[in-house]
C-alpha cells in the first residue's frame, strides 16, 4: 500500500535515502513513530510504502482516509550523494529494502546517468515491479525460488556490472553488505572509499540523536546512525579499512 503526503516544505528538503518518522495514529498511542523511507519524491509531496505487516500502527496508516493529517518528522540524517562526473550508477537492493532506492534511481535517470538496478527477492511476485522504473534503467530481478536468503544469487549477478559502475548504492541487510564488500573486492581488486554507499538498516526513535537508540558500530566507532547516516560509505558499515 502506498500513502502520498502533501507537505511542500518537507518534500523539498528530502533527498534519496533519507527517512521520515511518521506518527501512526491519531492519539498518543502508539507513542513511537514508524521509520519510513519515501519511494517517490516530488516538489510538493512524497510517497511512502506501507509494507504488509501485523503492526497496528501500519494498519492505521493503510486505512487513513484521503485528507487525513499525518504527523511527520524529517528529514532524518543524510541521504545518497553522487560524486560529480558519475556516469554509471549501480544500485543493489534486497527484498522490501529495495523500494528505498526508487527516488535515487529516478533522480539519477533524470540527470542523464546510466543506471543498472539489481534486486534480490524470494520470488518474482515479491520483487520490485519493473513498471515502477524508468524505461531506460537496466533492471535485473534475481529470485531465490522461495528461499528466505537471497544473498548468494543476488551477489553472483554483480560480477559483470561492478567493473562498469563508477558508483554503487545499496539498500539491504547487514549480512548482504558483508558479502557485497567482498564481491566488490573480487571484481575491482579493492573497496575504494567513496565508491559504495549503503543505507544502514535500523529504526529511529527520536531522529535527533538525543535518545541514542540507533547507536551502532559504524565509521570506526559507536555512532548515532540518525546523525551520521543512515547512508554510510560501505567500508564504514562492514568495519574493514578500505584502500
Amino acid at each position: 500500500m502506498e500513502l502520498t503526503l502533501r507537505a511542500p516544505e518537507l518534500a523539498r528538503l528530502l533527498a534519496p535515502g533519507q527517512p521520515v518518522l511518521v506518527k501512526a495514529g491519531p492519539t498518543l498511542s502508539p507513542y513511537l513513530r514508524r521509520t519510513l523511507y519515501p519511494i517517490a519524491l516530488r516538489a510538493d509531496d512524497f510517497t511512502l510504502r506501507i509494507a504488509p505487516s501485523a503492526d497496528w500502527g501500519d494498519a492505521w496508516l493503510r486505512s487513513a482516509p484521503a485528507g487525513a493529517e499525518v504527523d511527520c518528522l524529517g528529514p532524518v540524517g543524510t541521504g545518497f550523494a553522487l560524486h560529480a562526473g558519475t556516469r554509471n550508477l549501480l544500485c543493489v537492493g534486497e527484498g522490501e529494502a529495495a523500494w528505498r532506492l526508487l527516488p535515487l534511481v529516478e533522480w539519477a535517470d533524470e540527470a542523464g546517468v546510466a543506471v543498472a538496478l539489481v534486486v534480490g527477492a524470494p520470488s518474482a511476485r515479491s520483487g520490485l515491479p519493473a513498471a515502477r522504473l524508468p524505461a531506460s534503467v537496466e533492471y535485473h530481478l534475481v529470485t531465490s525460488d522461495g528461499a528466505a536468503n537471497v544473498a548468494r544469487p543476488l551477489l553472483s549477478t554483480l560480477s559483470d556490472l561492478l567493473p562498469w559502475a563508477e558508483t554503487l548504492c545499496a539498500s539491504a541487510s547487514l549480512d548482504v553488505y558483508g558479502g557485497l564488500a567482498d564481491t566488490v573486492r573480487q571484481a575491482r581488486f579493492t573497496l575504494t572509499r567513496g565508491f559504495a554507499q549503503a543505507i544502514y538498516p535500523t529504526q529511529f526513535l527520536c531522529g535527533t540523536g538525543a535518545c541514542q537508540g540507533c547507536v551502532a558500530d559504524v565509521a570506526g566507532g559507536r555512532r548515532r546512525v540518525c546523525l551520521r547516516g543512515p547512508v554510510f560509505d560501505l567500508a564504514d558499515i562492514v568495519g574493514r579499512q578500505a584502500e
